[in-house]
């Protein structure tokens, strides 16, 4: 993976404190929404350490380097770049690939990781919106990200992220497919996509993705004009951000907000 013409992180992290054993120390909290046992591989740590510090460049590299579980912050420093940071549509769908691909090997190479799961999907779920869901679902994204999800959630039943992201999921295909067809053909409802978001929110209720996620959902499955979308951005918006990944959804959030009819 290129990552010599990545462009610094453009959220402010300066006040931000990792070194040494405050990394550690804080752990907990930086992964209240992405559960993550604290590895005792020092690159391994330097490539958390990188990624929430913003330095995704430098994250990924790092992970690659180490290999093994160093993979996981290595794919969510590039899926996060690519999100919010690569300006080329082109560039962002194929580190999105790129991504997916670094996953499954991961995986096929025994890899044991609920973030990677999760992560593999993220991945998934944001290619599949850069070429459209329908055409995502034609190809066979649907089920795959369906299956990642619940790989995730079988080794971490309270992984709140990955809740968010499998109710993103019964959301989104229920509103593109329709309700009839994403039952039938998925098994996605309404229904489900609402339990996992309140199970998202109540395992972390301190953690700022999962409320973010939320509104999203609910603006996919009832317009923007959805009270509760408001709601939950706002919550968002006064959780403490604790790492650049937060920072740069909490960024997103309040130009979501300005969006919004008043």
């Amino acid at each position: 993976m290129n990552t010599h013409e990545w462009q610094p992180c453009s959220i402010d992290t300066g006040d931000l404190n990792l070194a040494g054993d405050a990394l550690q120390q804080q752990w907990d909290t930086l992964h209240l929404g992405t559960p993550e046992a604290f590895s005792q591989n020092i690159a391994v740590q330097d490539s958390w350490r990188h990624y929430h510090l913003g330095e995704f460049a430098q994250a990924c590299e790092k992970g690659l380097a180490a290999g093994g579980a160093g993979v996981v912050p290595a794919a969510f420093a590039a899926t996060i770049y690519a999100q919010y940071l690569e300006q080329d549509d082109k560039r962002r769908a194929s580190l999105f690939k790129q991504v997916m691909k670094l996953c499954e090997e991961a995986e096929d190479a025994g890899v044991v990781s609920a973030n990677l799961h999760y992560i593999h999907a993220v991945a998934m779920g944001r290619y599949s919106q850069s070429i459209s869901i329908i055409e995502a679902l034609a190809q066979g994204f649907g089920g795959r990200m369906k299956e990642q999800l619940q790989k995730c959630l079988k080794l971490a039943p309270k992984h709140p992220e990955g809740h968010a992201t499998f109710a993103g999921w019964h959301a989104g295909i229920s509103d593109q497919a329709g309700a009839l067809m994403g039952r039938m053909l998925y098994g996605a409802t309404q229904d489900e996509a609402h339990k996992h978001y309140e199970l998202g929110v109540a395992h972390a209720p301190q953690a700022v993705v999962p409320r973010i996620e939320f509104a999203r959902g609910l603006e996919v499955m009832y317009g923007e004009k959805e009270a509760d979308v408001r709601v939950h951005l706002n919550h968002a918006l006064q959780l403490t951000a604790v790492d650049a990944m937060q920072r740069l959804d909490q960024q997103a959030a309040r130009e979501h907000l300005a969006r919004l009819p008043a």
